[in-house]
């Protein structure tokens, strides 16, 4: 079976969690600015780093490390999972609180994302029962 598939998803997932961190950390106010938040606070500011900053990286660097250890299946779980319920989050908030915006947008890449990682771990987990 090949791989090829899979660590693709791996290290395209990887890295845009990894980009976003690095660029959430050093500029927080993009977020808040492309969500018409006009007032920013320092604890906004931080939690804004601490989330999307460090449990970002924290979430590539496990891709990462999984992959370089040949476990692709849990490598795509790591990936796969906080991008759907992020996904799921959005579209609950959508719907109840009736505002679309960038949230609509950020929800179906991360339903396309998560929906490549979980066809990568079927692939993953087909390949492994094939022996």
């Amino acid at each position: 079976m090949s791989n090829r598939f899979p660590t693709v998803v791996i290290l395209i997932t990887a890295a845009a969690f990894v980009g976003f961190a690095i660029w959430l950390t050093v500029m927080p106010n993009a977020l808040l600015e492309g969500f018409g938040i006009t007032e920013r606070t320092p604890q906004m500011a931080t939690e804004i780093r601490a989330f999307y900053g460090g449990i970002e990286f924290g979430i590539g660097a496990v891709m990462f490390l999984l992959w370089r250890r040949g476990d692709l299946f849990a490598a795509l779980l790591i990936g796969g999972l906080p991008l759907a319920g992020s996904a799921t989050g959005r579209c609950i908030g959508m719907m109840a609180d009736g505002f679309f915006g960038l949230h609509a947008g950020f929800a179906v890449m991360e339903a396309i994302a998560a929906v490549l990682c979980f066809v990568g771990c079927a692939m993953v987990s087909r390949g492994n029962s094939d022996g």
